[in-house]
């Protein structure tokens, strides 16, 4: 049914809320839980800033200042949600990742769990030049493989995961166990609708 499926990073395979509210907290001083830095991430680095309270002309100093603080500890806590690992290795077919994190920090994140070699391609924001829910990164990887729109399907956590399939013309899985509201993820449409991560091979196995 599907050829390419394409999965955002954060709150979809890996769960990193904690490795990031630490970089946040050592870059402001601050002591904002998991919890609530959960609600932020999603958008790219400056989005999670500002709605940390960074005012706009201190943005550029506490963007360098906190990709260094993760870039030194991306994996204390980060780990993979329940069953990636198996059911990545049980999908025959191609899979990338699509995020708006860093590409570089992705790549060493998923290579640190040893899940980097599951993927065809690991791209962030940075190396396309566009963030979700612009399209441009699932047609790039798309174009990588050379699958159509009906053949790719995208797995996020988040609306911004939702919008960014609805513009990019592919079909839409949302897994319930992300960042955001289940309640905001089950209310949202979408072709396919997951609880756990091994739901994924019932959907992608052969008819």
């Amino acid at each position: 049914m599907y050829d390419l499926v394409i999965f955002d990073l954060d709150g979809t395979l890996i769960d990193s809320v904690g490795d990031i509210a630490d970089a946040l907290n050592r870059t402001l001083g601050s002591a904002h839980s998991d919890a609530t830095v959960a609600g932020w991430v999603g958008s790219g680095v400056r989005v999670l800033l500002e709605r940390a309270g960074v005012p706009a002309d201190g943005l550029d100093a506490a963007v360098l200042r906190f990709r260094a603080e993760y870039a030194a500890q991306p994996c204390k806590h980060t780990r993979p949600y329940l069953r990636v690992r198996e059911t990545l290795r049980a999908l025959d077919c191609d899979k990338a990742v699509a995020t708006n994190k860093p590409g570089e920090l992705s790549r060493a994140i998923l290579g640190k769990l040893g899940l980097a070699d599951e993927f065809v391609a690991i791209l962030g924001e940075d190396d396309v030049g566009a963030r979700k829910p612009d399209p441009l990164i699932v047609d790039i990887l798309r174009g990588k493989v050379g699958t159509g729109r009906p053949q790719t399907l995208y797995v996020g956590d988040s609306l911004v995961d939702a919008e960014t399939a609805r513009a990019a013309g592919v079909d839409l899985c949302l897994v319930t166990y992300g960042y955001a509201s289940p309640e905001a993820i089950r209310g949202a449409h979408a072709e396919h609708h997951i609880d756990r991560f091994d739901e994924l091979i019932a959907i992608l196995a052969p008819k």
